[in-house]
């Protein structure tokens, strides 16, 4: 299964923009730099500002000293790297030696570079405090899950994989800490900010137990109703509830309703043409609608790939899945980075943030099975359903 995160930002393939701030929108932040270091150069700072926006600045330094200056309502992760004199970094390695530092609207001081571990102390930053106390808690278990993708690196796709047994338990040790966290740690911007990449991990019961411990003001935070509206996306996702009655366009262009399908089984396959796990099921989607295509059941497959269409084509072909419904996700990552919601996103009333998942339709259009890849126990559900 691939888990995706909301937000995924090219940190270095961006270029640099200047922004007016409103002063009623935010306060002032001052990040100020004394390092005593005479091969530093500048320092990259970036972050998405109050109005949704990536902003970047590269600021250079004299004599290890530097002052990044902006406007924020709240706490928020930045990004910070680094930049030393004569030093030419690819864009592979200026991710790697990029930190994430939270930044908070205060004056703030750094006296050293990330250490060996990767802590950046930031004077001033609570919320950095905090980040580096989970950091601390979590690595070990993150260094072994690194490790053994490392040693099976092609290897990690299907639950009977070596990868994903070796894995499983550094999985749950590395939830279990971040829920412990989370759950002592209910006013602070760190906590709803790293729930969101755990929307996948924990179950929606969860999500909602942690959400509810938030105070008020972490709560109205960004990233706190970015949660409340994966709640309520999970929610609508879930069997039991009434399944969202889209209307948008396939592959061809023609109209593509779910209320078409009204008196059909129907099942809603989200995958895309990267997504290794994806690929290996569709030969056993293909022969589930063979078998019961003539019974009531039909496929609507839903791709994630707005942004590549030809390759999107060309898997559709490849796979000979175009005797399914196709039609794409609907993403827009300039909506996606402001915290709007997007109507013609079907991620969004569905709850999808793992690949692949597949949701099954009664024809009353009611979702009866959510199923993660679980290819077995969609076979079973549909065996049950068609026995007669």
């Amino acid at each position: 299964m691939k888990i995706r995160n909301l937000l995924v930002l090219s940190l270095f393939s961006i270029p640099i923009i200047c922004f007016s701030q409103d002063a009623n929108q935010g306060k002032a932040f001052t990040l100020n730099g004394r390092i005593a270091d005479p091969k530093l150069d500048s320092v990259s700072i970036l972050y998405i500002n109050d109005q949704g926006k990536v902003s970047r600045e590269v600021v250079p330094t004299v004599e290890g000293t530097f002052k990044i200056t902006g406007s924020i309502s709240q706490p928020k992760m930045a990004y910070i790297l680094f930049i030393h004199k004569g030093e030419k970094l690819s864009r592979r390695e200026a991710e790697i030696k990029t930190d994430k530092v939270f930044i908070e609207p205060a004056e703030m001081l750094i006296t050293e570079e990330a250490d060996a571990n990767g802590f950046v102390k930031v004077k001033g930053s609570r919320s950095q405090s905090e980040w580096n106390d989970l950091k601390a808690k979590t690595r070990s278990t993150q260094l072994a899950i690194d490790t053994i993708t490392k040693l099976y690196p092609s290897q990690g796709h299907g639950t009977g994989s070596k990868t994903i047994k070796e894995l499983a338990p550094y999985r749950a040790k590395l939830a279990k800490i971040n829920y412990d966290f989370f759950y002592s740690h209910p006013n602070s911007y760190v906590t709803a900010n790293q729930m969101m990449f755990f929307t996948s991990v924990f179950g929606l019961d969860t999500l909602k137990q942690l959400y509810d411990h938030f105070t008020p003001q972490i709560k109205a935070s960004v990233d706190g109703k970015r949660l409340a509206a994966e709640i309520r996306s999970q929610t609508a996702g879930k069997p039991g509830s009434v399944a969202f009655a889209f209307n948008v366009k396939d592959k061809d262009g023609k109209e593509l309703s779910l209320a078409a399908f009204k008196g059909k089984y129907v099942l809603l396959d989200f995958w895309a043409t990267w997504c290794v796990p994806c690929r290996a099921s569709m030969p056993k989607v293909i022969a589930l609608h063979h078998k019961y295509k003539d019974k009531g059941f039909d496929v609507i497959a839903i791709g994630d790939d707005d942004k590549n269409v030809p390759n999107w084509l060309a898997a559709i072909d490849h796979d000979g899945t175009g005797i399914f419904h196709q039609t794409l996700r609907g993403m827009d990552i300039d909506m996606a980075r402001k915290g709007i919601s997007n109507p013609r996103d079907l991620d969004e009333p569905y709850g999808i943030h793992a690949l692949p998942t597949q949701i099954l339709i009664n024809p009353d259009g009611e979702i009866i099975g959510r199923f993660a890849g679980n290819d077995e126990d969609l076979a079973k559900m549909l065996t049950s359903i068609f026995k007669f």
